[in-house]
């Protein structure tokens, strides 16, 4: 037989270097991925062709079941001479040698069926049977071959190549030579036509599982979910591509494949509807019906083995269904106008040449065998890009959310300061109003219980006490405005202590039972050893005002006030009978001036303060409080306060009025009316008085005074024309130590209750009555003296008549 002639292996495609940027070569990369994919096939391919030691054998002897044996050019496609697919072929190929190698010789095929057997002059040499584990037949890959050199002689010998298809039948020719010539290029061929595209593909799952994790937390993105599931489907598939073990039977990796490419399909035409802002219900449909039709077909042809026959009807349906998805982004590409989308179109365009290619190759059979998959290097960079796309527009949009956010912190800061200078416009409005407001009425309530203790005829008393009544009412407001006023402005520090509950319930029982009486109410307060730890001031104001609530809000029935374990805490319930609270209104009765059921004022019935001093109070101490009520059968107010361990009983001063007989007290008021009053109420009480209008006329009147003069009590104005009390007080404790110091001020002003919160001297804020001014100096004398370093005394506070 003569010798075959030889010649060498084909050259491939050249590398094609294309510019960066620039619409135009954006388009020609995606369209020429292949080529720019397979430079180390094209080297592999110009490295054989200069190497002598490789010679190429192109035509072989084929003979196959039922057919004639017959010599075929290499490489051979059967689809090409219509030899069935399943059919066990045959391949006899010869070439001769001078002298026996001194190595292993390389037989190397360009593209040979997984499922083979190689015989080198009958022996065998290689082969793949089938069996539990199958390769993969759904295509020919590079092949190396090693032949022992005891297995060639000198001369000619043959080569035998048993091959097995399910699709894509044929042979490539076979390159023989030294295995230290043929490997190099092998392993550039193994590299470019098999590790490239799984790399490429390994990446695109990455990017795909990354973009469907954000649309896990983010379900409205569904074009990213859509396009990521895409992705993923898609990587794997292709990786599949070229696994060397197929995915379980014949039949099983068949209907997988051809399952995944429907539901690509159907995953792009979603993908494009939700990319372009459009909802077509009727392509919508059409897609559905296709993955449910050809799921079902697909399913029953892969139990016959029959998926390639219909993958021949199947795929230029799939082809037709993916026209819309480019119509849909050139659509938007058009609507936008921009480069970047021209461009993601030009992505889809590459991926429908790419699948038209392959089907060409695969399933019509029209192309030669040692033709590529373009799929596998067309998709994962065209679905890349276009996903980079993707996430550059929500990174945008976020940026665009993030600078919205920024403008509305801005505008909210700006909000925030202009309702600051609102607030401390009103507290300075407060401050400056309240302070002349508040001094005729200390001047009208100290007169009224004057002329109360000389015990005028009845009928003039019952004019004092209305009138008394009616003072009462404006203090309370005041009163209530002082209280916010220092909540708000942050001098109120809390201080804490154990307290005993059943003290607490005593004093409140003591100020609310005649007000309770007198509607005919029954007021209870059930015993507890219980005790509790926060501020002890602070407590019985919040307490307080919700006993008070609860009894001026009750018509008939009673008011129970008790205490419950929770936990490490204890609760203080105050239970009412009244008429409950609806449930839309829960939230606004702790706002500032609020009476639910009473458009018009009623002054007995409080002033809509009581709730919002317990909200503040119990925010400041760090106290839960809450609500249950149910309208027409009562309510129950609540405060959680924490336990604390067994705290002496706390005394109350006695009853009564304070004894000054004989004491030397110094009054500095600028108001001349209250200067009068107060000095009138002093002296009733046996002090002997030196008023003063200012800190000049202090001044002079202590430059006057006797050595004998011992002063042992201040009580003064904080705000005076040409100073201020604390001036006061260092003045005349320069002189006289341990005289102790009462400051008397109508300001609700920040700094100032803040100045007379650190003074740590006793403050009584106006308005008060009588009785508070006696109850303050009864404690401030039942003190101890003052430092003789003019520091101030433990007894030191803020006192606000209730």
């Amino acid at each position: 037989m003569p010798a075959s002639p030889c010649r060498p292996a084909r050259r491939g495609l050249a590398f094609v270097a294309l510019p960066r940027r620039g619409l135009a070569a954006w388009l020609l990369a995606m369209l020429l991925v292949p080529l720019l994919c397979l430079p180390p096939a094209a080297q592999a391919e110009d490295r054989a062709r200069a190497t002598p030691d490789l010679r190429t054998v192109d035509t072989a002897l084929f003979s196959a079941p039922g057919m004639p044996t017959r010599r075929v050019a290499l490489p051979d496609t059967w689809a090409h001479r219509d030899v069935p697919v399943d059919t066990p072929g045959r391949y006899r190929m010869e070439f001769s040698l001078d002298d026996l190698p001194d190595e292993s010789l390389a037989l190397a095929f360009h593209r040979l069926s997984t499922h083979h057997r190689v015989y080198v002059n009958g022996v065998l040499v290689a082969g793949r049977e089938q069996g539990p584990a199958q390769a993969n037949p759904r295509a020919p890959v590079p092949t190396l071959v090693a032949v022992p050199p005891t297995f060639v002689r000198v001369g000619w010998n043959t080569v035998d190549v048993e091959v097995e298809y399910r699709m894509r039948a044929g042979l490539s020719a076979m390159e023989v030579g030294p295995m230290s010539s043929a490997r190099p290029i092998h392993h550039a061929r193994v590299q470019a036509q098999v590790a490239l595209p799984q790399a490429l593909n390994m990446a695109s799952g990455g990017l795909a599982v990354f973009m469907l994790a954000i649309w896990w937390r983010r379900r409205q993105e569904v074009a990213l979910g859509t396009f990521g599931g895409l992705m993923l489907l898609g990587s794997v598939r292709n990786y599949a591509y070229f696994l060397d073990t197929a995915i379980g039977g014949a039949w099983l990796g068949d209907w997988l494949f051809f399952c995944a490419q429907i539901v690509s399909v159907v995953l792009l035409g979603t993908f494009a509807q939700a990319f372009a802002g459009v909802r077509w219900p009727r392509y919508r449909r059409l897609l559905h019906g296709t993955l449910v039709v050809f799921g079902i077909v697909g399913s029953l042809a892969a139990a016959q083995e029959e998926v390639q026959r219909v993958r021949a009807y199947a795929y230029p349906w799939l082809l037709l269904l993916c026209l819309p998805v480019l119509w849909l982004c050139l659509r938007k590409a058009w609507s936008e106008g921009t480069r970047a989308l021209v461009g993601q179109v030009a992505g889809v365009a590459a991926m429908l040449v790419a699948v038209t290619h392959d089907y060409a190759m695969q399933t019509a059979n029209w192309l030669p065998v040692t033709e590529v998959y373009w799929l596998p290097f067309v998709m994962p960079v065209a679905l890349g890009l276009f996903s980079l796309a993707l996430l550059g527009r929500m990174v945008k949009a976020l940026g665009e959310v993030e600078a919205l956010n920024a403008q509305l912190e801005a505008r909210v800061a700006e909000r925030t300061r202009e309702l600051e200078l609102a607030n401390a416009a009103k507290t300075r409005f407060l401050a400056s109003a309240s302070h002349d407001l508040r001094q005729p009425l200390v001047t009208i309530g100290l007169l009224i219980g004057l002329v109360k203790d000389r015990r005028e005829a009845q009928p003039m008393r019952s004019m004092l006490e209305r009138v008394d009544e009616a003072v009462g009412a404006m203090e309370g407001l005041l009163t209530g405005l002082l209280d916010l006023s220092q909540l708000e402005s942050g001098t109120v520090t809390p201080v804490r202590a154990p307290i005993r509950v059943a003290d607490l319930f005593n004093a409140i029982e003591l100020h609310e039972q005649p007000a309770a009486a007198l509607k005919g109410l029954r007021l209870r307060f059930r015993p507890t050893d219980a005790v509790v730890e926060s501020d002890p001031v602070m407590l019985e104001r919040i307490v307080r005002n919700l006993v008070s609530n609860a009894v001026r809000y009750t018509g008939q029935g009673g008011v129970l006030v008790a205490v419950r374990r929770r936990a490490d805490a204890l609760r203080i319930e105050v239970r009412d009978s009244g008429a409950g609270i609806p449930d839309e209104h829960r939230e606004r009765i702790f706002q500032e001036f609020v009476q639910l059921d009473h458009p018009v004022r009623d002054r007995t019935r409080g002033l809509g303060l009581g709730l919002a001093i317990v909200q503040r109070s119990a925010a400041l101490l760090g106290h839960r409080i809450g609500l249950r009520s149910q309208p027409g059968k009562g309510s129950c107010f609540w405060i959680e306060v924490p336990r604390a361990q067994l705290a002496p009983a706390r005394s109350r001063p006695a009853p009564g009025m304070p004894t000054l007989a004989g004491r030397h007290a110094v009054l500095v008021e600028d108001d001349g009316a209250v200067r009068m009053t107060m000095t009138e109420r002093l002296s009733a009480w046996g002090a002997v008085v030196h008023p003063c209008g200012s800190l000049q006329g202090l001044r002079e009147w202590m430059a006057g005074a006797g050595r004998d003069v011992q002063v042992e009590l201040l009580v003064s104005d904080y705000r005076l024309p040409d100073g201020d009390g604390l001036e006061v007080l260092a003045t005349v404790r320069e002189r006289w130590p341990g005289a102790r110091a009462l400051l008397v001020t109508g300001d609700t002003a920040t700094h100032d209750l803040a100045r007379l919160q650190s003074a740590g001297v006793p403050v009584l804020h106006k308005p008060f009555r009588t009785e508070a001014l006696g109850e303050v100096l009864r404690a401030l004398w039942e003190s101890p003296p003052p430092a003789h370093n003019g520091a101030p005394s433990r007894s030191a506070g803020t006192y606000t008549p209730n």
